[in-house]
């Protein structure tokens, strides 16, 4: 019998699955993007693992806690779970080299475009690079598609300017749209 890897959806966290409130660290403050849940729930029935890759530099610089990134993090689970999605992993950088907080401020590989966050998705769950997805509203997210051999879907973001040398697959408003283009990919 042939051994089949799994395909997995990457995706970013603020400004992808909820909205980019700069330095969230109150769940009250979670608030779920328009065509987020269904997005999902058609990932999930098309067997895609989903799995959130996020940076948090925020602990690292001193503006919220682990702590308070886990109640984000465990409110945001349980939203999902309660209209039926189940999220495979979330994975999260709390470093940034020039934050004030020890232990966090320092250089590392988990901070993306570094790759440290994809390869252990993939070394966990046995998935197949060439058949999955990166989707981020950063240029960081999609140098890390790049970096990990990953399609990549670039959500746009007015907070944040874009270099245009950085050219991702598709360009998309949100992850609706990357759902029906994934639709006519599979």
């Amino acid at each position: 019998m042939k051994n089949e890897k799994n395909r997995c959806i990457f995706l970013d966290r603020d400004g992808v699955l909820i909205k980019d409130v700069s330095y969230l660290k109150n769940p009250d403050d979670i608030f779920i993007l328009p065509g987020t849940i269904d997005a999902l729930k058609y990932f999930k029935m098309n067997g895609f693992l989903l799995i959130i890759v996020t940076n948090q530099a925020g602990i690292a610089k001193g503006f919220f806690s682990m702590d308070d990134l886990a109640a984000v993090n465990g409110r945001l689970l349980e939203i999902y779970e309660s209209v039926g999605i189940a999220i495979d992993d979330l994975y999260f950088c709390p470093h940034h080299e020039n934050g004030s907080v020890e232990p966090y401020n320092i250089k590392c590989a988990c901070r993306k475009p570094n790759t440290e966050m994809i390869m252990n998705g993939v070394r966990k769950f046995g998935i197949d690079i060439s058949k999955s997805f990166m989707v981020g509203d950063k240029d960081s997210d999609i140098v890390l598609a790049k970096n990990s051999g990953l399609s990549s879907f670039y959500v746009r973001n007015a907070m944040y300017e874009h270099d245009e040398s950085i050219i991702p697959d598709f360009y998309v408003r949100d992850l609706k749209e990357v759902s029906r283009i994934i639709a006519n990919l599979i």
